[in-house]
Formats: structure tokens, sequence, C-alpha cells
């Protein structure tokens, strides 16, 4: 007589094999959402510290000169480190990542730095309030960096600006 007792084999169904793979993209997923809000913030934090590591330069300078520096031959003597690897692809045209605005008509006391980070936030410093604003994009609404709006400096390129950008040295801002 033949029995009705059938040896069953051990192991997974599909059903239960697709289940484990899809809890385990749903894992992969959120560890990498967290892991690029997290690196974003990095990013920021590390512009940030660039700026004001930049800013404690400036008054420094101001000590020992008396202004903030005012040209290319003042910004070469103050010691710039920045960490590259924080900083995207430029808030301009993706030119530059890294902006100083001094404007001599309203007293030496005036200037602003302008950085934008791999995140795409810009942040910017402002000397007359000694504090940071962030924005998602830069603001200068004539489309020209050449303002300096974004960072309240409204005058136009001449006499009584300079604008200068970073790029492993200081250079000149020139254009409209």
């Amino acid at each position: 007589m033949i029995s009705g007792f059938t040896k069953r084999q051990s192991g997974f169904t599909i059903v239960e094999l697709l289940i484990v793979i899809v809890v385990i993209g749903i894992l992969a997923a959120i560890t990498i959402v967290a892991y690029n809000g997290i690196q974003s913030r990095a990013n920021d934090a590390a512009v940030q510290s660039d700026i004001k590591n930049l800013a404690k330069q400036f008054e420094l300078f101001k000590v020992d000169k008396g202004v903030y520096p005012a040209g290319d031959t003042d910004l070469a003597s103050i010691k710039v480190k920045v960490t590259k690897s924080a900083y995207g692809n430029g808030f301009l045209s993706g030119i530059h990542n890294f902006l100083y605005c001094r404007i001599a008509a309203d007293g030496p006391d005036k200037y602003a730095l302008i950085a934008a980070s791999k995140s795409g936030t810009v942040l910017t410093y402002k000397s007359t309030t000694s504090s940071f604003t962030s924005s998602a994009a830069w603001t200068d609404t004539t489309g020209s960096i050449g303002n300096c709006q974004g960072a309240g400096i409204n005058q136009t390129i001449g006499t009584d600006r300079d604008i200068f950008y970073y790029n492993g040295g200081w250079m000149s801002y020139v254009g409209g």
C-alpha cells in the first residue's frame, strides 16, 4: 500500500524572497536619503565655517591696517583656506563660489562675503550685522554678480566698489 505521506522540502517561497527584497530596498532608500541630508548640512556648515574664518582674517587685517582689504594685493596677504569639496558649481552661470564685495563709498566698514555650498545653499555674511543669511539661490535681481544686490550692496561697478572672487586665489571681478 502506498502512503499519502510526502516529504516536504524546506526553503523559501518566491513570495517570502520578494518580501525580504522589498524590505531591504526600503531600508536602503531611507539610509540614502538620510545620508544626503547629513552631507548637505555638513557642506553648509563647512562653507559657513570658511566664511567665519575669513571674516576673522578681515578683522585682523583691519586691526593691523585700519581698513578692510581693498584690492588684490591686500587680499593676497590674507591666508585663505577653504574646504574645496563643500563648494558647488557656482551661484551665477556656474562660475563663482566665493565672492567678496566691498563698498568704498559707504566707508571702510561695509563688506559682504557670499559663498555657494555644494547643497545649493547660498550663504551671505554682512559685516554691518556680523550675521549670516542663507537662500536657495543667488538673489541678485539684475542677473549679474556685479551688483552684489543679494548682499544688500547696490552700487554699480566703478570706483566706489571692489568685487573679488576666490578661485584658488583672489581675482578682481570685471563685468556688469
